[in-house]
């Protein structure tokens, strides 16, 4: 009795670990937290962004890998920017950027993995795109582990034929961020909604016109899109505008601000974490400066 007894209890024991075993992922795979990029950064005496990425990765203890970022226009054939100097590049031609990975725990989280992209690396002609990163982790021997994000931002190489009417050649246009804040459940036109505020100053954009420009995204990088022409880019992401017109070759903007209400978010209910991306565009386009990020939420 004793014997079926232990046995018994041998063979529950082993269905029990079998059954926890065969729902136990043992794939390597990676989940995605957050990504961000400082801009007109220097490395080595190189212009580019510093990309940083906030992601976990499983099941992938002393196994060699990569955080893969390849580049593509954000158009209707997202087409994947190719490479010309066999620098920057992956293995079907495409312009990309590595950081070696090789994890010592399981889990184990990134907070922040960063990688340096130089600008010219992005092997564009003169002109303002609109591109996207597509981030992924992969094996180093090759093949996907896990796709992390995709993030989109605007670009604008030096050169471009629509540089702004009353420029000064020579003359770059710079701004400098001083400050970003925001107020909660305001009313406008009775909308309620939230007014984004920015302090900064503007050099050499005397005469010229542009837009304090919010765009909306997801923490991760996701755009909100919108259908209202009011509160849209031309590439249809949810945005705020407010024109500005410099009078002085160096103007301060102590508070210049937008309002959005928040009817225009598309977003699901519950909290939602979302952040501004804060920018100074040319009033016909293209990218003069990078603001800020800033990170909130949204209960809807």
């Amino acid at each position: 009795m004793l014997t079926s007894a232990l046995s018994m209890l041998s063979l529950c024991s082993s269905l029990f670990l079998s059954a926890n075993n065969s729902n136990k992922d043992f794939t390597p795979n990676a989940t995605f937290d957050k990504l961000w990029i400082d801009y007109d950064v220097y490395d080595n005496g190189i212009k580019g962004m510093k990309i940083h990425v906030k992601f976990t990765a499983y099941q992938m203890k002393d196994i060699d890998g990569f955080l893969a970022i390849y580049f593509q226009t954000d158009d209707e054939n997202s087409t994947w920017l190719k490479d010309k100097n066999s620098k920057y590049t992956s293995t079907d031609g495409d312009v990309a950027v590595y950081r070696s990975i090789k994890p010592q725990f399981d889990p184990a989280v990134y907070n922040d993995l960063d990688v340096f992209m130089p600008y010219s690396e992005l092997d564009l002609d003169p002109g303002e795109y609109d591109l996207a990163m597509d981030v992924k982790i992969i094996f180093k021997a090759g093949g996907i582990i896990s796709k992390l994000t995709k993030y989109y931002f605007e670009y604008t190489k030096p050169g471009s034929t629509t540089t702004p009417v009353g420029g000064t050649p020579g003359n770059k246009i710079t701004a400098t961020f001083k400050d970003l804040w925001v107020d909660f459940d305001v009313y406008e036109n009775s909308q309620k909604g939230m007014r984004v505020h920015t302090k900064f100053s503007v050099s050499s954009m005397k005469n010229i016109d542009g837009y304090l420009a919010c765009y909306f995204e997801k923490k991760d990088g996701t755009r909100l899109t919108s259908d209202n022409s009011t509160y849209r880019s031309k590439t249809g992401q949810l945005a705020a505008y407010k024109l500005i017109t410099p009078s002085y070759d160096q103007a301060d903007y102590n508070d210049i601000s937008v309002f959005i209400p928040y009817s225009e978010f598309s977003i699901p209910a519950g909290r939602n974490d979302l952040k501004i991306d804060a920018d100074l565009i040319y009033k016909e386009g293209g990218m003069i400066q990078h603001l800020k990020y800033f990170d909130f939420w949204i209960n809807k």
